[in-house]
């Protein structure tokens, strides 16, 4: 009876800090991978729909040179058949009133691949704009990191590193438009 007891009482105690730290450690992988599954979702339905904002908070030019930028005023954002291609300055005002410029336009030729193996989206298309026809080249990964390479009929190109996010969660400020 007494080593009834002792076992009884064995499985009753509660568990040890190791075990407690190794079931926290537990939950907070299944809540990411929720989480990340989540984001995937998301970011597919961007991807599929056309309708999506990477809002960047770098920026770099042909040369490699990386700026750090608010990533309010510096985005591309597309809705379906039309985009916008933005860049700005926090420390002056320029012909968008934003310190930069804003073009807009329409998108023809959207093609999108998904790598299954890695999870991420190559998406590609051509913005029309009166200022001239703009290529994005973009990299969506599944949780959200984007980067975008941005050619034109001018010289040189310009990459958009940040996130995608929904338009209707998007916080970004669209300037005047230059024609």
């Amino acid at each position: 009876m007494a080593a009834c007891t002792i076992a009884i009482s064995g499985f009753s105690q509660e568990p040890t800090a190791r075990e407690k730290r190794r079931l926290m450690k537990e939950l907070k992988k299944e809540q990411e991978a929720e989480e990340a599954a989540r984001k995937s979702e998301i970011v597919n339905w961007m991807v599929e729909n056309h309708r999506f904002v990477l809002e960047a908070d770098r920026l770099r030019d042909k040369y490699g040179n990386t700026s750090y930028v608010s990533s309010m005023i510096n985005f591309l954002a597309a809705d379906s058949v039309s985009g916008v291609i933005q860049i700005g300055s926090d420390r002056y005002v320029g012909l968008n009133g934003v310190g930069g410029i804003t073009v807009e336009g329409r998108i023809s030729s959207y093609e999108y691949s998904h790598n299954e193996k890695n999870g991420t989206y190559n998406i590609r298309y051509y913005l029309g704009a009166p200022t001239g026809n703009y290529d994005v080249n973009m990299v969506v990964f599944s949780d959200g990191r984007a980067q975008a390479t941005v050619t034109s009929t001018w010289p040189g190109k310009l990459n958009y590193l940040g996130y995608l996010v929904p338009p209707a969660n998007s916080r970004v400020f669209k300037g005047t438009t230059v024609y």
